[in-house]
């Protein structure tokens, strides 16, 4: 399952990807490209009523907590449980993480994160961040399972 959100979901978006779930997001569309990236089999999800009427896969998002938006698209399309996939997308560009060299790591992180977490550090190839489970993932985890994920 993979996702588009209109500019209006940007917390939605990154909370889906935190998940494992491919979700274009950008804070502003050309008058096609949404378009476009429906064509491509993706799910819209949207704030805004009129588009959400023009596509037979769009999800109209009517609540303004990241929680209950969640909570409709899992009543939609009924999201995957499966905690193996999440953290496994970078939160700011959607593309997928790579394990880290422990060279590259060692060079990019602080030293007590890589001691602490060396062989679990990721990197995005496309925006070359480093991602790894310190307090601000559990917390984002402890969320998900609040809300029943």
């Amino acid at each position: 399952m993979v996702f588009v959100a209109d500019s209006m979901l940007g917390k939605l978006a990154r909370y889906l990807r935190i998940m494992g779930y491919d979700t274009v997001y950008q804070s502003s569309y050309g008058n096609q490209r949404l378009s476009e990236l429906v064509m491509e089999g993706r799910v819209l999800l949207t704030r805004d009523h009129a588009i959400a009427k023009l596509y037979s896969n769009a999800v109209f998002i009517d609540s303004d907590l990241v929680r209950d938006q969640l909570k409709t698209v899992d009543r939609a399309v009924r999201l995957s449980r499966d905690h193996g996939k999440w953290f496994s997308r970078c939160l700011i560009c959607n593309s997928p993480l790579s394990k880290a060299e422990g060279k590259v790591a060692r060079e990019h992180v602080p030293d007590f994160v890589f001691s602490n977490y060396g062989e679990r550090i990721f990197f995005c190839p496309s925006c070359e961040r480093f991602y790894w489970p310190g307090t601000h993932r559990e917390r984002m985890v402890e969320r998900l399972k609040e809300w029943g994920f």
